[in-house]
């Protein structure tokens, strides 16, 4: 089995330290934030499928893009997970820190299938606490090397 390629996009909020953290739908209050982030076409542009990225999850690519972290990041899938994405073992993402530019308006969940329902802007540190376990080294390791932890 191989890795699904992927970018993640840490989204700063202007003028603070905090970072936009997302809920996914279906997943209890406590469970289930993380940082945008989806399918990427290696092929194309790190940047280009980090906007589309945004624009199909959070309704908007409204960014300017600070940073890249350097090289790729793994993370297995839990054996649970495997059955919804039988062909991958897990994700390889790059990571990209972005400034917000748009107003909290233009974030949006109102397309299908929505994957969040709902957002807020938290420190680096409890967006990391509050990220699946199976995800943590990744994080851990990506937000540091963005500054952010």
């Amino acid at each position: 089995m191989s890795y699904r390629d992927s970018v993640c996009v840490v989204i700063r909020q202007p003028g603070t330290d905090r970072v936009l953290v997302c809920h996914r739908a279906g997943y209890p209050s406590a469970q289930g934030w993380q940082f945008p982030q989806g399918g990427r076409d290696p092929e194309k542009g790190l940047l280009d499928e980090a906007r589309r990225e945004l624009r199909e999850e959070i309704g908007t690519d409204a960014v300017e893009f600070v940073a890249t972290a350097p090289g790729d990041y793994t993370y297995d899938f839990p054996e649970k997970a495997r059955t919804s994405r039988p062909r991958y073992r897990g994700q390889r993402q790059r990571w990209v820190l972005a400034e917000f530019r748009g107003s909290e308006a233009d974030i949006s969940f109102s397309h299908e299938p929505a994957e969040f329902d709902r957002w807020e802007w938290v420190e680096p540190p409890e967006a990391f606490a509050r990220v699946v376990d199976f995800k943590k080294d990744v994080y851990r390791d990506a937000l540091k090397e963005l500054g952010l932890l």
